[in-house]
């Protein structure tokens, strides 16, 4: 009887182990960027006193619901007479602010940019649209949303005045991407399109305020190249390479990473990045589903993907940690120091041998879109088999004693 237990209790684990191994290894990182699991969003706070209250509120919201609807910019109206203690008021403090209607938009990591909303003869409904409109779209915003849609991802490159200079930091983003390029048959699962660049012209800098304000930028600062990485629905992940850090191996070390297994030990909170400020709408929305074979809108996805995340932490991650691009302190420095201020989990992600080559393509929509708790179901009922075979066996081994 005690080996018939020991036989049962290894079924049993072994059973347990192949569950647990399918759920873990089911998603790339990749595709964990497209799933919006509560991330914090950007708030534009609109202030009001009580003069200019009563136009502002429908008109305000009747805007917000066009133009940010789909998008991870969040408009609230606040009453500076009424909201004494809100805490958003110290950001009119910040911006020395004390003529209404103003408005403030502010990061999911608190920095802040007064965006100017009143003009002469201009109605402060016409005003406030054109402001959310720039908010939410700028011509390369727009192209880096399509391109990490359907592709691996994208690497920005910002171009700073010196000619020479941009054409060295393209060549090592072409590279990078090249790199990756040509492993991406060995990644966990098959990724259709490589990564892509986007470029930005030195003197086009002022048309992208707001996407170098999210990367902490300012245009009249910009005296180099800068790159960046986006994936997911814009998620920037890794630092912002600037000047001589732009080579192919730093950008290779960060665009590995988004073709790993979700389960490569990398800390989501360094992974999950914060995303642009844009509107996805339903047309990026149909773009990303067919690259990915499944919607990461669906429910069942949203619930296995937040179960996998919160294994990897450790704990909770929505709502109490921080969604938020992780800084770091990017000083010029000689290129080959430069690797050794990233993650050390980073720094050893290059190449194939990262990655594991036996993992079966799951490309199939109806596969991946299958229901979270199916696998569980099989659990139980596996476990309930299991179950009614030891009874018998008992049974069977009681009557013939009784024989």
């Amino acid at each position: 009887m005690k080996k018939l237990y020991r036989l049962l209790s290894i079924i049993f684990l072994l059973f347990f182990l192949e569950i647990e191994a399918s759920l873990a290894c089911r998603y790339n990182v990749r595709e964990t960027g497209f799933v919006n699991l509560g991330a914090e969003p950007y708030y534009l706070y609109v202030y009001a006193n009580q003069d200019t209250l009563p136009d502002i509120i429908p008109d305000s919201n009747q805007i917000s619901d066009t133009v940010l609807a789909g998008g991870n910019v969040k408009l609230e109206v606040i009453n500076v007479n009424q909201q004494r203690n809100h805490p958003a008021l110290k950001y009119l403090a910040l911006w020395q602010i004390q003529t209404f209607p103003s408005v403030i938009l502010v990061s999911p990591e608190g920095q802040s940019l007064a965006v100017p909303v009143t003009k002469p003869n201009q109605p402060f409904r016409q005003t406030l649209q054109l402001a959310l409109e720039e908010i939410v779209f700028s011509p390369k915003r727009q192209e880096i949303i399509q391109k990490v849609a359907k592709n691996y991802g994208a690497v920005l490159l910002i171009e700073g005045p010196d000619e020479q200079a941009n054409k060295m930091a393209k060549g090592a983003a072409n590279a990078a991407i090249k790199s990756v390029a040509l492993q991406m048959e060995t990644m966990p699962k098959p990724i259709a399109h490589p990564p892509e660049i986007v470029v930005i012209d030195w003197r086009t800098l002022p048309d992208e305020k707001i996407l170098l304000w999210s990367l902490g930028l300012e245009p009249q600062d910009v005296n180099r190249s800068y790159a960046a990485i986006f994936y997911g629905r814009g998620r920037w992940i890794g630092p912002l390479f600037e000047g001589q850090q732009i080579t192919e191996e730093n950008l290779a070390s960060i665009l590995f990473v988004i073709g790993s297994d979700c389960e490569c030990g990398l800390d989501y909170r360094w992974l999950r990045g914060t995303m642009l400020p844009v509107r996805w709408d339903q047309k990026i929305q149909a773009q990303a589903a067919e690259s990915l074979g499944f919607d990461p809108e669906s429910p069942t996805v949203k619930m296995e993907m937040s179960w996998i995340i919160n294994k990897g932490i450790g704990g909770d991650f929505y709502p109490s940690v921080p969604l938020g691009y992780q800084e770091f302190v990017m000083e010029p420095e000689p290129e080959n120091q430069t690797r050794q201020n990233l993650p050390a989990q980073v720094q050893n992600i290059h190449g194939p041998t990262t990655f594991d080559t036996n993992a079966p393509p799951e490309n199939s929509f109806l596969a991946e879109s299958k229901p979270v708790l199916l696998k569980p179901l099989y659990f139980i009922v596996g476990l309930a088999a299991l179950t009614i075979v030891a009874g018998l066996i008992i049974v069977l081994r009681a009557t013939r004693r009784n024989l």
